[in-house]
């Protein structure tokens, strides 16, 4: 089953289970989701016509879906890190979603019901982690190094190799959070700008006009 903006295969996105491409050092985008994924803020909640297809498809920028399918096809992973929290469900009487479960939400109406592109950690009957997913959404406020470490620990990357930290490509509308990844050393949209890093990701057209094709090849 297909979803709103895409017709091409699916590619299973599993962060340990992607193969490495062949030609090429393997990257690891890591998005942010609320305006720089969405046009609209979500304000890390939703419920009504906020969880509606037709919402959804007008609220998601184009060209992410083409995004994705570009960088997973060459290889490269992708999460998605975000400070949506799941306690924002209970903010408010109607029923919600949010954090992990308004993500997740999200990524099936666009890439379709069955989609594993992105996935949520999933438990056995026992309670145990057996897959961690690549949806990360908490609202630590550290400037997302919790998101960080979770990435690099998925990932066998070591945060004190500056060639690691390297591969990590980074899409964020928060200007701090930006100058944070920056100053790690990871590679950000606009070559030693946060600021323009940041207003370059939540532009609309971020993925149809401003993606400069170095940072999909």
């Amino acid at each position: 089953m297909f979803g709103l903006f895409s017709r091409k295969k699916e590619v299973p996105a599993e962060p340990g289970n992607r193969e490495a491409a062949p030609t090429r050092e393997r990257r690891v985008y890591v998005l942010d989701f609320d305006r720089t994924i969405t046009i609209q803020h979500t304000g890390a909640i939703a419920y009504g016509y906020e969880l509606t297809p037709a919402f959804i498809q007008k609220n998601v920028k184009k060209g992410f879906a083409d995004f994705i399918h570009r960088v997973m096809g060459r290889g490269h992973g992708v999460y998605i890190a975000s400070y949506s929290d799941d306690a924002n469900a209970g903010l408010v009487e109607d029923e919600a979603v949010s954090g992990h479960e308004l993500i997740k939400f999200y990524m099936d109406q666009v890439f379709g019901q069955e989609q594993t592109i992105f996935t949520t950690a999933r438990k056995n009957g026992a309670g145990e982690i057996i897959s961690t997913g690549n949806i990360i959404a908490n609202n630590t406020q550290d400037y997302k190094q919790y998101h960080l470490d979770f990435i690099v620990q998925q990932e066998g990357l070591n945060q004190e190799n500056a060639e690691d930290m390297k591969r990590i490509y980074l899409l964020e509308d928060d200007e701090d959070v930006v100058r944070y990844y920056m100053d790690k050393g990871c590679t950000i949209i606009v070559p030693f700008s946060a600021s323009r890093s940041a207003d370059t990701a939540a532009t609309k057209t971020l993925f149809t006009s401003y993606m400069p094709e170095s940072f999909m090849a």
